[in-house]
């Protein structure tokens, strides 16, 4: 599950499908449609979750049905990227009929279940908006509307609500047997555009709320109040940190003390168009489906051809590389299986043990202060 149509030439699952061919590894592929925005999330009286429950009503299809097509009910994988792997990890750990799972870029610490109280906030103020123009509800109003009306509300993204299913979801494994998770090198360039117009005394402001921990904290960060560059450098490195490296520390570690298998990848192959955009969010989807064309590059033509073929081992059942090592993909086209110590200096885990140290209620409420409301794919 990507934020990609599977009409798009990004999203091309032909080229991972002939990829497990030619390795005589056959798989089926299915692409999972599902409902978004504020037509997953509903009114007041809408039951919950409504895009996890499109997914799931899918997954449940597959399993019954898969076999005649010629798959294993018993072998399937769950695979999202972004908000697609926090949906997977919702199914996870709501134990849906998955052997396996990939988590590329996400998970449920990337957007945690919220409370009810804050559907019913966000509905009062989209219904205060289109009875203006109005409309007396939400389901009375057109679509062009309620997208007038998010926008005046600035609602740029929703959430997943808490329930029963997921009341422990930091902890539970659910039935997933092995798990692929990684992150690519520069997740947080969603967050550029919204930090950089943020002066520096902002930044350290948020980073003060740490109380006792904020010297150490802003020292880990670089977060100086004269250094407006560094400030803001170091604010992005902390929400990718906090919602994307550190998870996949801590979700590994939990499948490894469970005596279940966990692979774990760094993705650092550049933007091939743009290199000095970086490894940024979403880029390894272009590697990983798209049927595009990377001869002017050769260093992401051949991380194109490993990914593909690394994924499609996990998905047959197979192990993409050995159990408890790191496996890099990039940068500069070399892919191979890479040491702790080149791990620590790929990823600041130095960093990530700090924000362990301190502890999720306090980094989240900094990262709620500093990046809320301040996404956008358009960076």
């Amino acid at each position: 599950m990507t934020f990609m149509p599977a009409s798009s030439p990004c999203a091309d699952m032909v080229p991972l499908v002939a990829t497990a061919v030619v390795q005589q590894r056959p798989m089926i592929t299915v692409f999972v449609n599902y409902r978004l925005n504020i037509f997953a999330f509903g009114d007041r009286t809408s039951s919950k979750n409504l895009a996890l429950k499109d997914q799931r009503l899918a997954i449940e299809w597959v399993f019954k049905h898969i076999a005649h097509f010629g798959g294993d009910a018993d072998n399937i994988t769950l695979a999202g990227e972004s908000a697609g792997a926090v949906y997977v990890h919702a199914h996870m750990v709501t134990r849906a009929p998955i052997k396996r799972a990939i988590l590329q870029s996400g998970s449920l610490f990337l957007s945690p279940p919220q409370p009810e109280a804050r559907r019913m906030i966000l509905c009062d103020k989209l219904e205060t908006r289109l009875r203006q123009t109005g409309y007396s509800s939400l389901v009375e109003a057109t679509v062009p509307a309620l997208l007038e009306s998010m926008e005046e509300a600035n609602v740029g993204s929703f959430w997943l609500e808490m329930t029963d299913e997921l009341r422990d979801w930091e902890t539970a494994l659910g039935d997933v047997e092995h798990l692929l998770i990684g992150d690519v090198e520069y997740e947080s360039a969603i967050w550029r555009n919204g930090i950089e117009p943020l002066a520096a005394s902002d930044i350290v402001q948020c980073f003060d709320l740490a109380n006792t921990d904020a010297v150490r904290l802003k020292e880990a960060y670089n977060i100086v109040e004269d250094r407006p560059t560094a400030c803001k450098i170091g604010a992005l490195d902390f929400i990718n940190d906090t919602r994307f490296a550190l998870p996949v520390l801590e979700i590994r570690d939990a499948f490894l003390q469970a005596g279940r298998c966990a692979y774990t990848y760094t993705f650092d192959q550049a933007n091939p168009w743009q290199q000095s955009s970086r490894a940024h969010h979403a880029v390894d989807l272009l590697m990983l489906f798209g049927d595009l064309d990377f001869t002017h590059n050769p260093g992401a033509a051949a991380v194109c051809r490993e990914v593909r073929n690394r994924w499609a081992r996990f998905c047959h059942g197979e192990e993409p590389w050995p159990l408890r090592d790191t496996y890099a993909f990039g940068p500069y086209g070399t892919c191979s299986v890479i040491s702790p110590d080149e791990y620590a200096s790929r990823r600041r885990l130095q960093a990530c043990r700090l924000l362990k140290e301190i502890g999720s209620d306090m980094y989240n409420l900094i990262y709620a202060k500093l990046a809320a409301g301040r996404i956008s794919l358009l960076n």
